[in-house]
C-alpha cells in the first residue's frame, strides 16, 4: 500500500495511505490523492508499488515533475526511494516515510514559486525558462537540506547548485560566525575552474557590511561603482559583480552566502539576487539545525 506524505503547503503534515498498488495524484478531486496547489495539473503523475519498489511516471504536467533536483521525462517511469523529496508544482511530497518537522518549517520558507505564477500571466520571453531553472535549483537544494549530511557538505552541495545555475559566477563562498565571539569561522568555497579544495579569496568589506546591516548587497559592476563602495580587495582581484546575502536564523545573522565574477560584469540579474535571498532562509534554519545536532 502507498502511503504518501504531503511535505509543505495547505496540507502540510497529510498521510494518504491507498490499498492499491497504482495511484494517481493530481489537483482535480477525482484522483487517489488530491492536491490543491495551482501549480500542479489536473492529473500530475502516477505512483506504481511493485513490492517495496516506488516508480513514479510523469503524466505531461505543465510544470513537471522534479526527483532529486532533476526534471524527469514525461511519460517514462522512474524509481524513487523511500523518503526521497518530489515535487510537483510548488508542492514537495516523499514516499514511504515521513520528514522531521524542522525539516519541514526549512522547506516552508521557500517562497520562490512566483516566478511560476507570474510566467503563467506573460511577461518577458525568458520568463518561463527562469521560472523553470529557479525551481530546478530551490529542488535542489531543499533535496540537499533533507539528507543527512554534514555541514560542510551541505553548503558545499548548495554552493556548487548555485554556481550550476547563475553560469556567469566564478566563485561562491559561505561563511559562518563563531557562535560565541561573532567572528568569522568556517569558510567554505567552491571555484567553478577548480575541482581541487582551495579556499576562494572574497571582498571582506562587502561581507562585513552584510554582517553588519543584516541586509543583502550587489553590486553588477564594481566599474560604475562610487569609490566609497570599493574595497582594496576588490580591485586587487578584478572582481567586476558580486552579491552577498546574510543567513539569519532566529533574528540572528549566523553568517553570509556570497558569491562574484570576476573580469566580467553583470554576472547577475535581480531575480538571482532575489532567488538567492530566499534560498539563504532555509540553508540558514538547516545550517542551525545541524550545528546544534553535531
Amino acid at each position: 500500500m502507498p502511503k504518501v506524505f504531503i511535505m509543505n503547503g495547505p496540507d502540510r503534515g497529510q498521510m494518504y495511505g491507498i490499498k492499491k498498488t497504482l495511484i494517481q495524484i493530481g489537483r482535480a478531486p477525482e484522483n487517489d490523492v488530491q492536491v490543491k496547489d495551482k501549480s500542479v495539473s489536473r492529473v500530475h503523475l502516477n505512483i506504481a508499488k511493485t513490492g517495496s519498489k516506488y516508480f513514479i511516471t510523469d503524466l505531461d504536467s505543465k510544470n513537471g515533475t522534479f526527483i532529486d533536483g532533476v526534471r524527469i521525462a514525461p511519460g517514462r517511469e522512474y524509481e524513487v526511494k523511500e523518503g526521497m523529496p518530489v515535487a510537483i508544482g510548488k508542492t514537495f511530497f516523499s514516499l514511504g516515510k515521513a520528514y522531521p518537522d524542522d525539516v519541514l518549517e526549512a522547506l516552508d520558507s521557500v517562497d520562490l514559486f512566483k516566478e511560476l505564477d507570474e510566467s503563467d500571466r506573460g511577461g518577458p520571453k525568458d520568463r518561463p525558462s527562469t521560472a523553470r531553472n529557479n525551481m530546478e535549483l530551490i529542488y535542489k537544494v531543499s533535496n540537499v537540506l533533507m539528507q543527512s549530511l554534514t555541514t560542510k557538505e551541505i553548503l558545499e552541495k548548495i554552493l556548487h547548485h548555485i554556481l550550476e545555475l547563475l553560469r556567469r559566477i566564478d566563485r561562491g563562498v559561505i561563511i559562518l560566525l563563531n557562535r560565541e565571539t561573532g567572528q568569522i569561522g568556517d569558510v567554505i568555497s567552491v571555484i567553478k575552474t577548480s575541482d581541487k579544495d582551495c579556499t576562494a579569496s572574497y571582498s571582506r568589506t562587502v561581507v562585513d557590511r552584510v554582517v553588519r546591516e543584516g541586509k543583502p548587497v550587489s553590486m553588477r559592476d564594481t566599474l560604475v561603482e562610487s569609490e566609497t563602495n570599493l574595497s582594496e580587495s576588490i580591485r586587487l582581484n578584478k572582481i567586476r559583480s558580486v552579491m552577498c546575502v546574510p543567513l539569519i536564523s532566529k533574528a540572528r545573522v549566523m553568517g553570509v552566502i556570497y558569491v562574484d565574477s570576476l573580469n566580467r560584469p553583470y554576472g547577475f540579474r535581480k531575480e538571482d539576487l532575489d532567488l538567492l535571498t530566499a534560498l539563504s532562509s532555509p540553508a540558514a534554519a538547516t545550517i542551525e539545525h545541524s550545528l546544534l545536532c553535531a
